[in-house]
């Protein structure tokens, strides 16, 4: 990569540093969450309720705080999420009947279908993207992007 190609990679990284990844991973991050949001829409579904579907149980409600947690969002920000998701018939919020504080949400039958669809387009998308990617890669890309997401997630926790 020449200093043209990355105009900007003298700023971003250290001197020291053999890698730039923040752009890449930011870049990839971006692209992929408007690829799938494109075929989501064919069921419906809106980028992020397909993340909350899916942190959803499909045989046991989940507290409102943990799917916040799983989602790094705030709890009031998966409430507003809700809202929607209810008035689709997707969930219902049940109260904690020892502690009236706590809520519970629990996935609909319909809910459970449409976080079935969900998870079926993020197969789709998932093959067309293995299919172009080298398949001698795709083990070891696969290995360092969760370990990126540990690292940053991590880091992420602590600001918090």
């Amino acid at each position: 990569m020449t200093k043209a190609d990355a105009p900007h990679r003298d700023m971003l990284v250290d001197e020291d540093a053999n890698a730039d990844l923040v752009q890449p991973l930011i870049a990839i991050s971006k692209a992929t969450r408007q690829f799938v949001a494109i075929n989501l829409m064919e069921i419906g579904v809106v980028a992020g309720q397909d993340q909350l579907l899916d942190a959803l149980d499909p045989s046991e409600p989940r507290a409102v705080c943990f799917v916040a947690q799983s989602l790094s969002v705030r709890p009031s920000t998966v409430s507003k999420m809700l809202d929607i998701l209810e008035r689709r018939g997707w969930c219902r919020r049940e109260a904690d009947e020892t502690d009236m504080r706590r809520t519970f949400i629990r996935l609909t039958a319909e809910g459970h279908r449409m976080r079935s669809q969900v998870r079926r387009i993020w197969a789709e998308v998932n093959g067309d993207l293995a299919r172009a990617l080298p398949q001698n890669d795709l083990s070891v890309l696969e290995a360092a992007l969760w370990n990126a997401e540990r690292l940053v997630s991590g880091r992420l926790s602590r600001l918090r």
